[in-house]
């Protein structure tokens, strides 16, 4: 059986007022320091009340949940030099994520992240790295936070982004060197995805060369995979990219479905998925990369029961 995937938002919540906020630093920056927390901590408190509220329906519907990476604006941002326990009403946040976490214990909604792309653990720019690493880490920990296993059952799925800066083994060694410069529990939850340009990392690249130096696991994503097939067939890919996560001990990959949407761009994600998903008869869940989230979820579901 394989279990549809929320990501992010819930447009159902979001016509019922569950609405994530965030804050940019010019803003934060033009109002008084106290004032600007008090107004950052309640657009931080106001995200995880949509998060518990979220995984809740993901419980009721029977979804898995990618967490929205934007929880926590400016938390991470060097220049707003600023912690969650600078904001005002932190003990109200953690009081949430205590929520939050009795929620998926009560729910089994199974959780993921995939960070923004910016993440690059390896960019030449050393300070890229640095501000990465930050991110991903901070990330971790709030999974930490709210109960999730420090494993792949809770991956934090990332792009290489880096295909021109040596050869794929030597951008490979250069992920893992930066790779080990990450906490723990992020290393352990750390999984790579296959690219939709040309000239990105293929599932032939990443299952041939990237896997067998790092051992991280591969997320098949079967839109990037039908641009760039880099002449490997649906099923070998798929394959392939699952047994690199077996091999940790996580039986249920998490992988990406979405669909081209009408145009000249066949990378640009369509609204609704509405071809038949052939999963090969392998186990895992499947995150809907589409645009009307739990509706083109739902729909999907009555145009195929099977799923």
């Amino acid at each position: 059986m394989v279990r549809p995937g929320l990501c992010c938002i819930s447009i159902k919540l979001k016509e019922m007022g569950f609405n994530f906020q965030t804050m940019t630093f010019k803003r934060f920056s033009s109002l008084d320091k106290q004032e600007a927390l008090e107004i950052l901590g309640d657009r931080i408190l106001n995200n995880m009340v949509v998060t518990n509220e979220t995984i809740k329906f993901c419980g009721n519907m029977g979804y898995t949940y990618r967490i929205s990476s934007d929880l926590f604006p400016l938390v991470t941002y060097d220049e707003a030099n600023i912690e969650l326990e600078d904001l005002p009403n932190y003990d109200a946040i953690q009081d949430q994520m205590d929520n939050i976490e009795q929620t998926i214990k009560a729910t089994g909604v199974r959780l993921s992240a995939h960070p923004d792309q910016f993440n690059v653990l390896v960019s030449p720019n050393e300070q890229t790295v640095e501000k990465t690493i930050t991110e991903l880490n901070f990330m971790s920990s709030f999974m930490d936070r709210i109960g999730l296993s420090k494993d792949h059952n809770t991956p934090i799925n990332i792009h290489i982004q880096n295909s021109k800066d040596g050869t794929r083994e030597e951008i490979s060694y250069r992920f893992l060197k930066n790779f080990h410069r990450l906490d723990e529990n992020c290393q352990a939850r750390l999984v790579v995805e296959n690219d939709d340009k040309l000239n990105g990392w293929s599932v032939k690249e990443l299952t041939n060369i990237f896997h067998p130096i790092t051992q991280i696991p591969i997320t098949f994503d079967y839109l990037h995979h039908k641009c760039n097939p880099d002449n490997l067939s649906e099923v070998t890919a798929i394959h392939r990219c699952h047994e690199t996560w077996l091999t940790t001990g996580c039986n249920r990959p998490v992988f990406h479905y979405s669909e081209s949407a009408p145009g000249n761009n066949p990378r640009k994600h369509a609204d609704y998925a509405i071809e038949p998903i052939n999963t090969y008869g392998l186990e895992f869940d499947l995150d809907f990369e589409v645009k009307a989230k739990c509706l083109a979820i739902q729909k999907y579901k009555t145009m195929y029961p099977v799923f």
